[in-house]
């Protein structure tokens, strides 16, 4: 079973990530939190195998939050999950030590990103490109 935490401020986005991501069998919730502070405290005692993680956060954005858990945890994977599309903030959540950048739009993708990243593998949405050309 993969434990996933899962970061995002809106409190619907949550639910629906947290509905569809335990309709696999493989796949279960294991703690959710609104902000990078409570993320920083609540990621931890949670023990996941991998933190999902909004790029817009309050006070501490996503991407410094990566850079944070990476810190922390260097072995702990990452996936930023995120509105934005756009080469920079791809670009900077990979130099944070994400593994993967999955877009909001395309939530369907999780299940698949998350297995992919949990084998060691990069994974982003088909939409923006691939790890290598945003990340050279």
């Amino acid at each position: 079973m993969i434990r996933i935490f899962i970061v995002d401020d809106h409190p619907v986005m949550r639910k629906v990530v947290r509905s569809l991501l335990e309709r696999e069998p493989d796949l279960t919730v294991c703690g959710e939190a609104a902000t990078a502070q409570a993320a920083l405290v609540q990621a931890e005692q949670s023990e996941p195998d991998l933190v999902l993680i909004d790029v817009s956060l309050p006070g501490m954005s996503g991407i410094e939050l990566a850079r944070e858990l990476k810190a922390r945890h260097p072995t702990l994977p990452l996936a930023m999950f995120s509105g934005h599309n756009t080469e920079s903030h791809v670009d900077q959540a990979f130099q944070a030590g994400v593994s993967g950048y999955i877009l909001k739009e395309q939530a369907i993708e999780l299940p698949l990103a998350i297995r992919q990243i949990m084998r060691g593998q990069h994974y982003i949405s088909p939409e923006i490109g691939t790890p290598d050309q945003n990340n050279s």
